[in-house]
Parts: structure tokens; sequence; C-alpha cells
């Protein structure tokens, strides 16, 4: 009821508007020929339809009807005509408009489609026009075509001067308010109105001195239009337009202020004309600056926001905290916040589910710190908060935000999707930490967060020695990462000896790798592989080994036709990719290295992880030829348990076990048994850091297959490993 009774006064009130726009036009703009110079109801009437829909035109007749009954008398005859003209025309032009854009904006494209309608209207009403005032005996036959232009000229006038100023006041038409914002004060608006209205003034009394070329003078408030145009809000440049026109349309159409009143048809053609292009050209200009603001707020947006949910991104959160810890002067808190488990989301449901989730989560950041925080998504699944707060005050915040995503669910497709996540916390006070170490703080807790179950927070400051651990693990993974893009890392040898007959002393081998440092000094990589791991670079460092390996003993062919087993270690993370395996296959099928060559070592751990995974990857790889280590063995789970079912061709022993032998006891017991073990299923077993002749003897009578260690060469560089020079020479 209330939207019938909006409806109804909205309705009143353009009727109003276009009743009172055709008095000023009839009562200032009269030519002799009965038709009018300036027809602004045209615009009022255009804007109305095309803002609120087509139903408002019956506005039209009404105002139309009363318009003649009460103010200009006009011939029965020429009445329905005149109603016909203004409704119909209008009408048609409205439905142009709105079936090709739903909405109009502050644009270019859509000037022109608002232009376009208004030509439509304006031929389509002097066509009906004319031919009724023929028909009522108004004008005479040879007249026609004259009263037609004065008719669809007065009609686009109306329009090109009114209708953008009453689709901004209709609400909604345009884009309002701006992404433009202006630097003009209200001072300099208020001096610039003042010289427009002087310009006026001037205009005025330049006609009343009788020059001969008033049209001169007269265009140059044209030039404070363009100023606006360029400068001030658009409400400035559509009121002033339309204020311009009518003040020089009155003063030129009814020759005031000494103007003569234009008598000839091409005098009121070029006066009409003139006066359109005064009031197209500031407004298509106002146009093109603000869809050219609006294409630089949407490049600003992509460029500082993430799109799924509207936050901060990862690089402008990072420029924006660096400058906050720079000149803060109180507590800082970072929450850094991940997911648990959130690939099950996307791999259960659909992206799109996923999606959707992402958004109501970074809604609950955005409500529950507010606008004091700066609230960024910087990953897939992971958020970055930093407010200023101290620990216990954002410790609070945080729970409750974890206690929320706990309670979010997302309906999808007959699903309730739900997820947890786990909250790092690091806090700084002034003078403030580095934004790199307080993010390597908060990441590491929040890491700690997820290996203690997920769904909770936990703090840097809960234990800091465990912090500084993960966090110096962090900086050996971009250590990692700029090692591998700067191809910083070096294959060192070590050879596995036969203990029970002697063979070729280059034949069987395990590839090591070394990596320079910064600086250019070497290093060995426990450190750096373990922080690969962790942080999912394993898998790209393994590539480059292999590649690296296979690349250096393809270019040289003799060492390459000695080398009975060359051994390269897999990671964890590697075991896991399938993309691995394609690469692998795909590597060793342009080698002439024959896969029986190469053999992997995989850790027992990383093996128990994901069983399914790791007898899929032995399987594929073993089809091609290649062999299998299991390394490390006897430090991990229930080892005995799965090797009837892994396809493995060595156990190698851990050290550990091997440096121990000396003292009997229990490490002979583990090495003798993990040797009958592998002679049982058929496989062989690798002693590793066999260090002393008294090891070695052991190892021999207990009956291990082979050994590696000091005891019979430390690594060395592979090109000294295979008694080559600097230059690749032997």
């Amino acid at each position: 009821m209330q939207a019938g009774l909006a409806g109804v006064t909205r309705g009143a009130l353009l009727t109003g508007l276009y009743f009172a726009g055709a008095v000023v036009a009839v009562f200032f703009l009269r030519t002799p020929a009965d038709v009018t110079l300036f027809w602004p109801a045209a615009g009022i009437g255009f804007a109305a339809v095309v803002r609120h829909g087509l139903g408002y035109v019956l506005a039209i007749p009404v105002a139309t009807l009363l318009l003649h009954l009460l103010v200009v008398p006009v011939p029965p005859a020429f009445l329905p005509y005149s109603i016909a003209s203004n409704t119909l025309a209008t009408l048609l032009a409205g439905w142009y408009v709105r079936r090709r854009a739903t909405r109009i904006r502050l644009r270019t494209a859509d000037g022109i489609l608002l232009l376009r309608g208004g030509l439509l209207l304006s031929m389509t009403s002097a066509t009906i026009g004319v031919v009724g005032m023929v028909d009522a005996g108004m004008v005479s036959p040879e007249g026609a075509a004259g009263a037609a232009l004065q008719w669809a000229l007065g009609d686009l006038l109306g329009l090109a001067s009114t209708a953008p100023l009453a689709l901004y006041l209709l609400g909604g038409g345009l884009d309002r308010p701006s992404p433009y914002r202006t630097r003009a004060g209200n001072r300099e608006i208020a001096l610039w109105a003042t010289l427009l209205v002087l310009m006026l003034a001037l205009v005025y009394a330049v006609g009343v001195m009788g020059t001969r070329y008033p049209l001169g003078v007269a265009s140059l408030p044209l030039a404070l239009l363009l100023w606006s145009a360029t400068r001030y809000p658009p409400l400035v440049t559509l009121v002033s337009t339309s204020l311009v026109i009518i003040a020089v349309g009155l003063m030129m159409g009814l020759g005031l202020g000494g103007f003569e009143r234009p008598s000839a048809l091409h005098d009121s053609a070029l006066l009409m004309g003139m006066l359109v292009l005064f009031a197209i050209i500031p407004v298509l200009l106002l146009a093109s600056r603000q869809e050219h603001a609006h294409a630089s707020a949407a490049l600003h947006q992509r460029a500082t926001r993430d799109t799924l949910t509207d936050l901060l991104n990862r690089d402008t959160f990072e420029e924006q905290a660096r400058l906050t810890l720079a000149g803060g002067d109180g507590p800082l808190s970072l929450l850094y916040a991940d997911l648990d488990h959130f690939k099950l989301v996307n791999d259960s449901a659909s992206h799109v589910a996923g999606d959707e989730m992402i958004r109501r989560i970074a809604a609950l950041f955005r409500e529950e710190f507010g606008d004091d925080a700066m609230v960024a998504r910087t990953g897939g699944d992971e958020f970055a908060v930093l407010v200023p707060m101290d620990e216990r005050t954002a410790s609070t915040r945080a729970r409750r935000v974890l206690a929320a995503i706990e309670g979010l669910r997302v309906a999808w497709q007959g699903q309730n999707l739900g997820t947890t996540g786990s909250i790092g916390i690091a806090t700084s006070q002034a003078p403030h930490l580095a934004f790199d170490e307080l993010l390597s703080q908060a990441d590491a807790a929040c890491f700690t967060a997820k290996e203690l179950g997920g769904n909770r927070l936990f703090a840097a400051t809960s234990n800091p020695d465990d912090i500084r651990d993960r966090t110096r693990a962090m900086h050996s993974a971009i250590a990692a990462r700029e090692a591998l893009d700067q191809r910083r890392f070096e294959l060192w040898c070590q050879p596995i000896v036969d203990l029970r007959e002697a063979g070729p002393a280059h034949g069987h081998f395990e590839i090591l790798v070394r990596w320079l440092d910064g600086d250019g000094q070497l290093r060995a990589p426990a450190e750096m592989i373990a922080a690969a791991e962790r942080y999912r670079i394993g898998p790209r460092l393994d590539r480059h080994v292999v590649d690296a390996t296979l690349t250096w003993l393809e270019r040289h062919p003799d060492q390459a036709s000695a080398v009975e087993l060359c051994s390269i270690n897999i990671g964890g993370t590697t075991l896991v990719d399938e993309d691995f395996g394609d690469y692998l296959a795909a590597r060793l099928r342009r080698s002439p290295l024959h896969p029986n060559q190469l053999c992997l070592e995989i850790t027992e751990t990383s093996v128990v992880r994901d069983m399914t995974r790791a007898r899929r990857f032995i399987g594929r790889l073993r089809a091609l030829g290649c062999r299998f280590a299991l390394d490390d063995f006897g430090t991990g789970f229930c080892s005995f348990g799965y090797l009837r079912d892994l396809d493995v061709d060595f156990l190698k022993v851990d050290g550990s076990f091997v440096r121990d032998l000396e003292n009997g006891g229990m490490s002979g017991a583990v090495v003798r048994s993990i040797t009958e073990i592998a002679h049982l299923l058929g496989k062989q077993a690798v002693a590793e850091q066999v260090e002393t002749a008294e090891q070695l003897e052991l190892l021999r009578q207990i009956g291990v297959d082979f050994g590696q260690g000091y005891v019979f060469q430390r690594p060395r560089p592979i090109d000294a490993f295979f008694g080559l020079d600097a230059t690749g020479e032997a």
C-alpha cells in the first residue's frame, strides 16, 4: 500500500513538473508560428520515464490537457495531436533507451544513448504535432517543414538542457556520489559561480551595446561550463548548464538585452543548434571525466583489494602495515589466520561453495575488528589483521572470530559446509618491530596452532623459543627459494660400496646437495631441506636436483656409462605430488640414461604418512625401470608391518644404529633384524654413516649388503668424484 501511495505521489509531482516546464516555454519562448523554441518539459518527461518506468508517461497527457485548458487554448482538432505527440514520442524514446540499458550512468556511452533517444523523441513528436497543426489549419502545408524543424529542435534543446539534471535529481538515474574526488572547495565554487553570473551579465551588456556578432559573446559562458565539467561535482555542472541555456535562450529567443529575436527559419535553426551544442558539450565532457574516474577507481580497487572479499590484498596490506609500524606509538597486534582443512570444502563441494565460505568468513573478520583495523586476505584461505590493540584485547577478539567460524554453516546442494580456523598473534610495542619480523612471528604462531590440532589461537609470546625456531625455518625457506631462483646449488656425491665384493669405484653412489648462501659460502642443506619440506618447496627443489643430475650425466657420457646406480633423495611432499611423477617420466623419456640406473630414496616417515599415494608413485616409476630405497629405516612407525606391500629394492639402515654398533646391545640387534627381514623379502640392506673400520667389520659379519660413510669416502663435488678437473676434463 505504501509503495502504491509513493507511486501516486511521484506521478503527481512529475505531472506538476511537466506542466511547469510547458508553461515556461509557452510564456517566454513562443515564436510567431506558435512553435516554441524551447520545450524543457520534454526533458522532464523523458527523464521520468527512463528513470521510473514507462507507466509514468501517463503524467504527460494529464499535464498537456491542463496546459491547454488553463493556459494555452488550442483548436479542438489539434488537442488530440498535441497530447499524442508528447505522450507517444516520450513512450517510444523511453522504451528505446530502457531496452538497451537497465540503468543509466554518467558515462559517454549512456550519454550517446540518451541523445539517440532524444532525437527519436524529437522527430516523432514533431511529425505528429505538425500533422495536427496542418489538420487544424494552424500551419499551411507549405510551412509544415519549417514548423517541424522548429518543433524538433525545441524538443531537442529541452531534452539536452533538462534531461541530465532531471535524471540526477530524480535519484539513482545517474551514479552518485561520483568516485571523482574534487579538490575544489566551496569558496572556489562560489567564486566560479560569481564569475559565471558576471559572464552572463557581460553577454547582456554587449547585446545592449548593439554588437553585430552577439553569438561570439554568448559563447563565453561555455568556457566556464567546460571548466566546471573538468573540476567540480556533477550537480554544479548540470545545474549551471541548464541555467545558462535558459538565460541565453531567453535573451536570444525573445530578443532581450539588445539581441534580435530570430524571425527566419534558418536563424531559428542556427540559434537552437548552437544552444543544443552548449547544452550537450559540457555534459559529455562531464560524462567522460566521470567515466575516467570510474575506470581509475576500478583499477585502484583491483590493485588494492581482493576481488572476492573486498578486503585489502596482500601487497596493499604489507605496504600499509609497514607505514603503520613505522609511525605507530601504541601497541599493535598482527593476527595471521589460516583455515583448517579448507581444501576439503573445495574438493567435496566446489570452488564456488568455497568462495562463498571465504566471503562469509571475511565478513566475520571485518565485523569483529571494524574500521580501526587493517584486514586483508593474503592467500587462498589465509587472512591477516593489523589492529591497534594489546595482545590480550586482540586475543579476545580473535577467539570470538574462531568461535564464529566454527559455528558458520554454508548451505550447498543439500550439504551444510563448515570449517575451523587457526590464528597466530604477534604483538609489538613502540618502537615497533619490522613488518617482516612481526609477520614471521605471527605466521609461525599460526603454524603452531595448526600443529596443535587447529581451531585455536596461539600467541608468539607463549613459547618464544619455538617461535624463533619456526621463524628461522621460514627464513631458511625464503633462502631456499632464492637459491633455487639463482641456481646456487651444487651436486656432491658419496659412494655406496658393496660389502660382499668389490665393484666399480664410481658405479653406485648417492647425490648430495650443497648450497651457496648470499655471501658465497658453501652450506650443508639439512636445515634448508627441512624448511623446504615444511613450506612446500620440496617438489621444486627435488625437480632441480633430478634435472641437474641427469643433465650432468648426459653431458658426460663416458662417466654415465660406468654408472650402475645413482641414488637421489625425494622428499615427502614430492612423494604425494601427482605432477612430479609426470615430470620425472617425461624427463627420463628424453634422457639417454636408462631408468634402471636411477634409484629414488624415500624416507620411511613420508611413506607411512600417505601409504596409498606412496605405493602408486612407486608402482608407476618402477614400471619405467626406476629402483627405490627406503631411507632412515628403523626410526619410523612400525617399520616391518608394511614392507611386504612396499615394492622397494633397498632398506637403508639409519645411521644412529650404525654409529652405536661398537657398543653392542640393541643397535646390533636392530641392524641384524633389518638385514634379515630385507633378505627374507628379497631386498638388500644398506648401512649409512659407516665411520670406522670396526663398524665396517661388524656390518660384514651381520651380512649387510652395502655401506656408505666416511670410512669409504667423504662427499665430494660431482666433478671431483668422477676425477674431472675444474674445466670438466678427465
